[in-house]
């Protein structure tokens, strides 16, 4: 059995609602239930044993992170979607797999058009939310989020060949980065 985490097009394998996809599984999906039970999307859903499946599992991931971290995947994972570093080992697949929206998110991010760049912005953007002060991880996510906006307008800025000193020493209405924004962990 070969498991890949990977994107799946629902509408190519409807399943029932609350149901989670992480993958395929030669021509069928791999999906799980809200009881996290994997089940094989066909013609009809079959359950799948958990320990039956959990070594294929753990390749599939083992693949798909090392798209992201090449070299050493599981201190950046556990880092990134805030796991326990020990729960990603191949001992640990055997009892509790990470859960269907870790693999989903997994599988989406290997999906990028450059994984090491998006492994490394997904850590970057963890390390800046543990960092950025927030009542919980929701609130510093969202600030995080603002910062990453704001990120990307001094790229923009940056990329279109101006300076924020130039636009604004000129008094053009051109782009510049609005000052409330700097300074805001």
């Amino acid at each position: 059995m070969e498991i890949v985490l990977e994107p799946v097009d629902p509408e190519e394998f409807p399943c029932p609602a609350g149901w989670t996809v992480v993958g395929r599984v030669v021509s069928h999906a791999l999906a799980y239930d809200p009881e996290r039970r994997p089940h094989l999307i066909g013609e009809d859903p079959m359950v799948l044993n958990p320990e039956d499946i959990s070594h294929y599992l753990y390749r599939a991931v083992d693949a798909a992170a090392d798209r992201l971290w090449p070299g050493g995947w599981t201190h950046s994972m556990a880092e990134a979607f805030l796991l326990d570093r020990r729960s990603l080992s191949p001992a640990r697949f055997a009892r509790q797999a990470p859960s269907p929206a870790v693999l989903l998110a997994l599988a989406q991010a290997a999906d990028s058009p450059d994984p090491v760049a998006f492994g490394a912005l997904l850590l970057a953007m963890s390390r800046y939310s543990k960092a950025v002060e927030g009542a919980g991880p929701i609130e510093r996510l969202d600030r995080t989020l603002e910062a990453a906006r704001r990120a990307g307008e001094i790229l923009r800025v940056t990329r279109l060949g101006k300076t924020i000193w130039q636009d604004r020493q000129q008094g053009s209405g051109g782009i510049f980065i609005d000052s409330s924004l700097r300074n805001r962990g």
